[in-house]
């Protein structure tokens, strides 16, 4: 079973993780299963940019610095930028550091959670953040932010709804691709939970959402988290609004695409149909065209 002893060896072994965000949490949720708080702390080490320092032997006023930035950004304690520190360089990468971020006990060798002991390296349990959300990410973006740019790119769809504000309209977009028609009927909390499930794939919760669209029988779905968009149709694909370069979309004789192009060189074509889009109030160059404003916010 993954714990906090054993993951520095498993991140070497799956080094993709570590530029992952969503992968990252999803291994952490694993070990965590019940303290969120111990989840977000360590997700701040990773949105500091920590692994850069594993290997490099950091000095004390190295170690200070990366605490003052993390205090600065999150509105965290002392005692919680330690527990980064001391969790990620000191636990997991097994790093020698100064004193005052070593801390006063071993190494963890069980799997830390809500009702163990030694959730921070000198014994104590994190104490609660103040300041930015959980679901907010490194960029400051929140989920209100994310939606209000989706919203204003896909006006048309707003009048054909019948929503003057992005505030009135609702998380998530039911189609029937059969009639092309939007909110189509509304859905139980069941079936909701098991669209989390198949689009979440265990990395995004549903209050992490600021957009789903699916269909009524469940086989298509896409979805904009705070962070990334996620779709189905690629196999479960994750794209994060920072990894994109820029996005082209082009009007076809049969049906109209859409190419997200990344920093790295990888592009994904995504047609109308894949993303259900709908004729002339909805088509798929409003969503290349929200990508491109995100990216960019």
């Amino acid at each position: 079973m993954l714990n906090l002893s054993s993951l520095g060896g498993y991140l070497k072994k799956n080094p993709g993780i570590l530029e992952n965000r969503t992968l990252l949490r999803g291994v952490l949720r694993d070990i965590f299963p019940q303290d969120k708080l111990a989840v977000n702390l360590l997700l701040m080490g990773f949105d500091e940019n920590i692994f850069s320092m594993v290997g490099t032997n950091p000095s004390e006023t190295e170690l200070t610095r990366l605490a003052n930035a993390i205090m600065g950004d999150y509105g965290i304690t002392q005692e919680n930028a330690n527990y980064i520190i001391q969790t990620w360089l000191g636990t997991v990468f097994q790093e020698n550091l100064p004193p005052r971020f070593a801390g006063n006990h071993g190494l963890q060798t069980a799997p830390i959670s809500h009702h163990s002991q030694g959730g921070a390296m000198n014994g104590s349990v994190p104490r609660g953040t103040s300041g930015r959300p959980h679901n907010q990410p490194r960029s400051g973006l929140s989920i209100a932010d994310v939606r209000e740019v989706f919203f204003r790119t896909k006006g048309k769809l707003m009048e054909k709804c019948k929503f003057l504000r992005s505030q009135d309209i609702g998380t998530w977009d039911v189609v029937d691709i059969r009639s092309n028609k939007h909110y189509s009927r509304s859905l139980n909390q069941r079936e909701r939970s098991l669209i989390i499930k198949k689009i979440g794939k265990g990395h995004y919760r549903e209050a992490d959402f600021a957009y789903i669209r699916t269909s009524t029988d469940m086989t298509l779905s896409w979805a904009v988290t705070y962070e990334s968009i996620v779709i189905s149709a690629k196999t479960d694909l994750v794209i994060h609004f920072s990894d994109i370069d820029h996005v082209e979309s082009e009007r076809g004789l049969f049906t109209d695409t859409m190419t997200i192009v990344l920093k790295d060189g990888r592009h994904y074509e995504l047609d109308e149909h894949q993303m259900m889009s709908t004729p002339i109030h909805d088509n798929i160059s409003a969503l290349a065209d929200f990508l491109n404003v995100i990216k960019a916010v």
